[in-house]
C-alpha cells in the first residue's frame, strides 16, 4: 500500500513539475538581475516560445513588464 502511494506521488510529482517548466516565468522571476527589464539571455531562459524581436515593440533589445505580459495576455484569448 505505502509503496502505491508513493509510486502516485512521484507520478503527480513529477507530472506538475513538467507543466510548470512548459509554461513561461512571470516577469519578476523572469527578470533575473531585476533591472526592470527582460534582456535576450533572460529572456532565453523564460520558457516563451515566441522571438523576442516580436515582442519587443520599441526595438531597444529588450522586454519592458508591458512587452513581456502581453505573453499572457495572448495565453488567455
Amino acid at each position: 500500500m505505502k509503496y502505491t502511494q508513493l509510486t502516485l506521488a512521484a507520478c503527480a510529482a513529477l507530472l506538475f513539475s513538467n507543466v510548470a517548466l512548459a509554461a513561461p516565468i512571470k516577469f519578476k522571476a523572469a527578470d533575473v538581475n531585476a533591472d526592470g527589464f527582460v534582456d535576450a539571455a533572460e529572456f532565453a531562459k523564460s520558457g516563451v516560445k515566441k522571438e523576442l524581436k516580436s515582442l519587443d515593440k520599441d526595438k531597444d533589445g529588450k522586454l519592458s513588464k508591458k512587452e513581456y505580459s502581453v505573453i499572457f495576455d495572448e495565453e488567455c484569448e
